[in-house]
């Protein structure tokens, strides 16, 4: 504000003018470059997991996800289920889910249920796996979103979440043949395991085989593939 009294110095107001235009002339030239760099960094956030595994250690290769346990107790069977060496014998049940999900399907529930009691009185080691489809780092992430519904459901049904560990291994044991959704149904999912087991693991043991679960209807895009 000018003192009464007093004029603006026009020469003052003319460099102040020069100064604004100058300023939003660069504004106008770069706006260009810097979009492209701004809706980058929004498209590959937007393309990420939207949570990591909560026990994974940063790396990107899948063979070292889930290699901490939080518990004891778990060391040698979590050893062999990491090793693609479960023992038939220690499996109580296999979790299927639909491409990109991880909720526990009422038809899978069913399963849970019917192990509820043999669960309640043993430790479990619950391993997430995934298809091929996907980011590794996105399938890891989901794969340990699976292992962890299917533990907070037999949480719910009466056992203790301390017994309970989880393993994401992403597309660790995925069939990298598949060629589609429908192909791939056998890897997504979540085994629930007897750390108790006290038989024999066997290198190279048989990897549990059970009938795909029905696809139904296609389901939606998914825009991290």
């Amino acid at each position: 504000m000018v003192p009464q009294g007093r004029r603006a110095n026009p020469s003052l107001l003319g460099q102040s003018r020069l100064a604004t235009s100058k300023f939003f002339s660069f504004l106008i030239l770069n706006m260009k470059k810097l979009t492209f760099p701004i809706l980058a960094s929004i498209l590959l956030v937007g393309c990420g997991p939207s949570k990591m595994p909560s026990n994974w250690s940063g790396s990107n290769s899948a063979s070292n996800a889930g290699m901490e346990m939080r518990g004891s107790g778990f060391g040698s069977m979590a050893e062999a289920i990491r090793s693609g060496n479960i023992p038939p014998e220690a499996i109580l049940t296999t979790v299927y889910f639909g491409f990109d999900k991880y909720t526990v399907d009422s038809k899978e529930r069913a399963k849970l249920d019917a192990i509820s009691g043999q669960a309640q009185n043993t430790k479990l080691i619950i391993a997430g796996y995934t298809d091929q489809f996907g980011t590794e780092e996105y399938n890891l992430g989901l794969s340990d979103r699976r292992a962890q519904s299917v533990r907070e459901y037999l949480v719910k049904v009466g056992s203790t979440e301390t017994n309970i560990e989880v393993l994401a291994l992403g597309e660790q044991e995925a069939d990298k043949a598949a060629a589609g959704r429908d192909s791939g149904s056998r890897d997504r999912k979540a085994i629930v395991v007897d750390a108790n087991y006290s038989g024999p693991i066997r290198s190279g043991a048989s990897k549990p085989v059970a009938p795909a679960p029905s696809s139904g209807s296609a389901p939606a895009p998914v825009s991290a593939l």
